[in-house]
């Protein structure tokens, strides 16, 4: 019987809200990346309401209208973004390769599915739990729509 070859992750997709289980995802899918010579790409959905002026830098402009789904362009090492740094020290702690993104999108699972169709991810790994409201609890969980929604592999962390 032959041992069969360790999958090749080479671009993991790794959604962050901030919170532990996020963490506890970015610290597996670094572990990936490193036995499979992978890259990583940290993955923060806002909401609308969230990304205000002055979240995006331009405060003092009143009456922006708020946005649907955007895709903001982030400074090197995640700089602005708290949830997004912790996942870039999360690599560099590793030695792995990353890429951060922050995207403004009402849906979380439509915006991580989206990235990690167009960013040809080959793993999305995250956390169970994480994304979600009390609304969740009617709605079912971020992590569950990605799983049954997106073309790519999901690793859920618990």
């Amino acid at each position: 019987m032959h041992a069969s070859p360790t999958p090749q992750y080479k671009r993991i997709l790794v959604p962050t809200d901030g919170s532990d289980g996020a963490h506890i995802a970015a610290e597996a899918a670094a572990q990936l990346a490193v036995i499979s010579g992978g890259r990583l790409i940290a993955l923060r959905v806002l909401p609308p309401e969230t990304a205000d002026a002055e979240y995006l830098g331009i405060s003092g402009m009143a009456g922006l209208a708020p946005l649907e789904a955007a895709i903001i362009d982030m400074p090197p090492s995640g700089e602005g973004d708290a949830a997004l740094a912790a996942i870039e020290g999360v690599a560099r702690r590793h030695g792995v390769p990353i890429d951060s993104e922050l995207v403004i999108d009402s849906k979380p699972a439509r915006a991580i599915a989206e990235t990690a169709e167009n960013r040809q991810c080959d793993l999305i790994v995250m956390a169970s739990g994480g994304y979600d409201t009390a609304l969740a609890l009617l709605t079912g969980s971020t992590t569950a729509k990605v799983v049954s929604e997106c073309a790519v592999p999901v690793l859920v962390v618990h």
